[in-house]
Protein backbone atom coordinates (compact mmCIF):
# COMPACT_ATOMS: atom_id res chain seq x y z
CA UNK A 1 0.00 0.00 0.00
CA UNK A 2 1.62 3.79 -1.08
CA UNK A 3 2.46 5.18 2.44
CA UNK A 4 0.11 8.56 1.09
CA UNK A 5 -3.21 6.41 0.72
CA UNK A 6 -5.72 8.79 2.53
CA UNK A 7 -7.15 10.03 -1.04
CA UNK A 8 -7.38 6.26 -2.75
CA UNK A 9 -8.44 4.90 0.91
CA UNK A 10 -11.61 7.44 0.97
CA UNK A 11 -12.60 6.58 -2.60
CA UNK A 12 -12.45 2.69 -2.17
CA UNK A 13 -14.95 3.56 1.19
CA UNK A 14 -16.92 6.19 -0.90
CA UNK A 15 -17.51 2.99 -3.80
CA UNK A 16 -18.69 0.64 -1.10
CA UNK A 17 -20.68 3.35 0.88
CA UNK A 18 -21.67 6.15 -1.45
CA UNK A 19 -23.16 8.02 0.81
CA UNK A 20 -20.42 7.98 3.13
CA UNK A 21 -19.94 11.87 1.32
CA UNK A 22 -22.48 13.15 3.22
CA UNK A 23 -21.44 12.17 6.74
CA UNK A 24 -18.51 15.30 7.47
CA UNK A 25 -18.28 14.04 11.32
CA UNK A 26 -16.98 10.39 10.18
CA UNK A 27 -13.03 10.74 10.06
CA UNK A 28 -10.80 7.66 8.36
CA UNK A 29 -7.73 7.09 9.65
CA UNK A 30 -4.38 6.45 7.54
CA UNK A 31 -4.28 2.15 7.69
CA UNK A 32 -1.54 1.32 10.28
CA UNK A 33 1.48 -1.05 9.63
CA UNK A 34 3.68 -3.88 10.49
CA UNK A 35 6.20 -1.61 8.67
CA UNK A 36 7.02 0.40 5.56
CA UNK A 37 9.69 0.09 3.05
CA UNK A 38 10.44 3.43 1.09
CA UNK A 39 7.25 4.45 -0.31
CA UNK A 40 5.22 1.43 1.04
CA UNK A 41 3.20 0.40 3.72
CA UNK A 42 2.78 -3.70 4.76
CA UNK A 43 -0.69 -3.73 6.48
CA UNK A 44 -1.21 -5.92 9.77
CA UNK A 45 -4.19 -7.18 11.62
CA UNK A 46 -6.45 -4.06 12.77
CA UNK A 47 -5.29 -1.69 9.91
CA UNK A 48 -8.60 0.23 9.52
CA UNK A 49 -9.96 2.76 11.82
CA UNK A 50 -12.63 4.42 11.39
CA UNK A 51 -13.73 7.66 13.74
CA UNK A 52 -17.78 8.32 13.44
CA UNK A 53 -20.61 9.30 15.89
CA UNK A 54 -23.01 6.16 17.09
CA UNK A 55 -25.81 6.90 14.88
CA UNK A 56 -23.44 6.41 11.98
CA UNK A 57 -22.08 2.99 12.70
CA UNK A 58 -24.56 1.14 10.80
CA UNK A 59 -22.74 2.73 7.55
CA UNK A 60 -20.31 0.97 8.02
CA UNK A 61 -21.29 -2.67 9.29
CA UNK A 62 -21.71 -3.60 5.97
CA UNK A 63 -18.05 -3.51 4.98
CA UNK A 64 -17.49 -6.83 7.36
CA UNK A 65 -16.28 -9.68 5.61
CA UNK A 66 -16.25 -7.60 2.13
CA UNK A 67 -12.92 -6.72 1.05
CA UNK A 68 -11.80 -3.13 -0.82
CA UNK A 69 -9.73 -2.65 -3.76
CA UNK A 70 -7.03 -0.11 -3.07
CA UNK A 71 -4.45 0.80 -5.86
CA UNK A 72 -4.95 -2.91 -7.74
CA UNK A 73 -4.82 -4.51 -4.14
CA UNK A 74 -8.06 -6.10 -2.58
CA UNK A 75 -7.44 -5.74 1.16
CA UNK A 76 -10.22 -7.60 3.45
CA UNK A 77 -12.74 -6.09 6.10
CA UNK A 78 -12.69 -7.85 9.26
CA UNK A 79 -15.38 -7.86 12.21
CA UNK A 80 -15.74 -4.19 13.52
CA UNK A 81 -14.93 -3.37 16.99
CA UNK A 82 -16.51 -0.35 18.74
CA UNK A 83 -14.64 1.85 21.58
CA UNK A 84 -15.49 4.85 23.30
CA UNK A 85 -13.04 7.85 22.96
CA UNK A 86 -10.37 8.30 26.10
CA UNK A 87 -10.45 11.64 28.23
CA UNK A 88 -6.75 11.40 28.06
CA UNK A 89 -4.53 14.62 28.98
CA UNK A 90 -2.40 14.07 26.16
CA UNK A 91 -3.12 13.40 21.85
CA UNK A 92 -1.59 13.44 18.49
CA UNK A 93 -2.46 13.55 15.02
CA UNK A 94 -0.31 11.96 12.21
CA UNK A 95 -1.23 14.79 10.09
CA UNK A 96 -3.24 18.36 10.21
CA UNK A 97 -4.08 20.67 7.44
CA UNK A 98 -4.91 24.09 7.37
CA UNK A 99 -5.53 26.00 4.51
CA UNK A 100 -2.66 29.04 3.96
CA UNK A 101 -1.19 27.03 7.04
CA UNK A 102 1.95 26.28 4.84
CA UNK A 103 5.36 27.03 7.25
CA UNK A 104 5.41 25.86 11.13
CA UNK A 105 4.97 29.06 12.22
CA UNK A 106 1.17 29.97 10.51
CA UNK A 107 0.42 26.47 11.38
CA UNK A 108 0.67 26.48 14.86
CA UNK A 109 -1.20 30.03 15.20
CA UNK A 110 -3.82 28.50 13.66
CA UNK A 111 -3.72 25.77 14.85
CA UNK A 112 -3.56 27.33 18.90
CA UNK A 113 -6.56 29.95 17.59
CA UNK A 114 -8.86 26.67 16.39
CA UNK A 115 -8.17 25.23 19.56
CA UNK A 116 -9.17 28.02 21.72
CA UNK A 117 -12.26 28.27 19.58
CA UNK A 118 -13.20 24.27 19.86
CA UNK A 119 -12.36 24.12 23.41
CA UNK A 120 -12.20 27.16 24.88
CA UNK A 121 -9.41 26.53 26.93
CA UNK A 122 -5.71 26.58 26.05
CA UNK A 123 -3.45 23.12 25.99
CA UNK A 124 0.45 23.03 25.23
CA UNK A 125 1.34 22.31 21.57
CA UNK A 126 4.29 20.72 19.81
CA UNK A 127 4.27 20.41 16.30
CA UNK A 128 5.47 17.34 14.56
CA UNK A 129 7.17 16.75 11.00
CA UNK A 130 6.14 18.77 7.93
CA UNK A 131 4.14 16.25 5.58
CA UNK A 132 3.11 16.71 2.10
CA UNK A 133 0.21 14.54 0.74
CA UNK A 134 -1.95 14.07 -2.32
CA UNK A 135 -5.88 14.59 -2.23
CA UNK A 136 -7.72 14.96 -5.80
CA UNK A 137 -4.31 15.20 -7.71
CA UNK A 138 -3.10 18.58 -5.87
CA UNK A 139 -0.45 18.29 -3.27
CA UNK A 140 -1.66 19.60 0.48
CA UNK A 141 0.95 20.86 3.21
CA UNK A 142 0.21 19.67 6.70
CA UNK A 143 2.36 18.92 10.02
CA UNK A 144 1.88 16.52 12.75
CA UNK A 145 0.41 17.43 15.74
CA UNK A 146 0.81 16.61 19.47
CA UNK A 147 -1.63 18.18 22.27
CA UNK A 148 -0.73 17.64 26.24
CA UNK A 149 -2.78 19.70 29.29
CA UNK A 150 -5.91 18.46 27.90
CA UNK A 151 -8.55 18.81 30.25
CA UNK A 152 -11.04 15.92 29.86
CA UNK A 153 -13.73 17.97 28.19
CA UNK A 154 -11.15 19.60 25.95
CA UNK A 155 -9.94 15.63 25.01
CA UNK A 156 -13.15 14.19 23.89
CA UNK A 157 -14.09 17.56 21.59
CA UNK A 158 -10.90 16.92 19.58
CA UNK A 159 -11.36 13.36 18.97
CA UNK A 160 -14.58 14.19 18.79
CA UNK A 161 -14.20 17.50 15.91
CA UNK A 162 -10.99 17.18 15.33
CA UNK A 163 -9.24 19.66 13.98
CA UNK A 164 -8.66 21.72 10.80
CA UNK A 165 -9.93 20.05 7.25
CA UNK A 166 -10.19 16.88 5.29
CA UNK A 167 -10.52 13.87 7.48
CA UNK A 168 -12.16 12.08 5.29
CA UNK A 169 -8.81 11.29 4.05
CA UNK A 170 -7.15 11.43 7.23
CA UNK A 171 -6.29 14.50 8.42
CA UNK A 172 -6.71 16.18 12.01
CA UNK A 173 -7.90 12.97 13.37
CA UNK A 174 -6.75 12.52 17.05
CA UNK A 175 -5.67 9.44 19.03
CA UNK A 176 -4.20 9.05 22.57
CA UNK A 177 -0.57 9.46 22.29
CA UNK A 178 1.31 6.28 22.27
CA UNK A 179 2.89 7.59 25.78
CA UNK A 180 -0.61 7.10 27.13
CA UNK A 181 -1.60 3.92 25.58
CA UNK A 182 1.40 2.61 26.81
CA UNK A 183 0.46 3.77 30.80
CA UNK A 184 -2.56 2.33 30.33
CA UNK A 185 -2.98 -0.72 32.92
CA UNK A 186 -3.26 -4.45 31.83
CA UNK A 187 -6.54 -6.43 32.84
CA UNK A 188 -5.52 -8.48 35.83
CA UNK A 189 -6.16 -12.41 34.46
CA UNK A 190 -8.55 -14.25 36.47
CA UNK A 191 -7.19 -16.80 38.93
CA UNK A 192 -7.21 -20.44 38.20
Amino acid sequence: MPLDHGYLLFSALSARIPELHEHPHVGVFNLRGDGSTGESLHLGHGSLRIRCPAETIPLFLGLAGGRLELVGRSVTIGAPTVRAMEQVPRLSARLVTFKHSLDEQSFRATALRFIEELTGAPCTLEVGRRRIVTIAGKKVVGFGLELSDLSPEASVMLQEKGLGGRRHMGCGLFLPTRADVAEEPRHARPAR
